[in-house]
């Protein structure tokens, strides 16, 4: 089902910022006494909540852009749990199961599972960081299928579904971090087409706790 594909992929796409962290305040920051990116290497497990928007063709049954097409919108609701790598580096590998659900307009229960559950492999790579306030930022990617070997992504059968940007802020003595999506633009795959999702930031926020080894 063309619909489902979609709203599936999209969903973990919007989760892959909860995989490295975001901001919540200076006095945080200021509260870790400064870490560095080698010292945010570790296992970590994330939890987010969020929603999306996204274009559909007037029977619901494709993504269109929803700047240049006719279209119905159709708000989800997510919630999210993974697990990943960060190297001292700041590149980072998960595998993140998300919850969807449908969660307004006409009569979207005849046109949507209640509840679609599904798993992507979400990558990405610090592009800055400031180690005196912890606050930093990345790019990302999410694909269907490959696999994380750590903190390293084997692209072994991965399609490419969407990239982003965003920013997070670390707590805790890098033990927490916190996480907001800046960016996203999807590419075209079975999964959704470029113009997708209604909002240019989703409302999609999650926190990182530092895992035992």
């Amino acid at each position: 089902m063309i619909k489902l594909r979609i709203a599936t992929g999209l969903g973990l796409s919007l989760f892959m910022a909860t995989m490295i962290g975001g901001p919540v305040g200076v006095s945080q920051a200021q509260a870790n006494g400064g870490v560095t990116l080698a010292s945010l290497a570790g296992k970590f497990e994330t939890k987010g909540s969020g929603s999306y928007t996204v274009c559909f063709t007037d029977n619901f049954t494709t993504a269109v852009d929803c700047a240049s097409a006719r279209h119905q919108e159709v708000q989800f609701k997510v919630t999210t749990v993974s697990h990943g790598t960060r190297d001292a580096a700041g590149n980072f590998c998960a595998v993140a199961t998300l919850t969807s659900t449908p969660t307004d307009g006409p009569d979207y229960g005849a046109k949507f599972p209640a509840r679609m559950n599904f798993t992507r492999t979400n990558v990405s790579t610090t592009t800055s960081f400031d180690p005196t306030t912890g606050s930093g930022s990345s790019s990302f990617s999410q694909y269907l299928g490959g696999r994380c070997n750590g903190a390293v992504f084997d692209t072994t059968g991965a399609t490419l579904v969407s990239t982003g940007t965003q920013s997070f802020m670390v707590s805790d003595s890098g033990n927490r971090i916190e996480t907001i999506i800046t960016s996203l633009s999807f590419v075209t795959s079975p999964f959704g087409v470029p113009g997708m999702l209604k909002e240019t930031m989703p409302m999609v926020k999650a926190t990182s706790i530092r895992q035992s080894d």
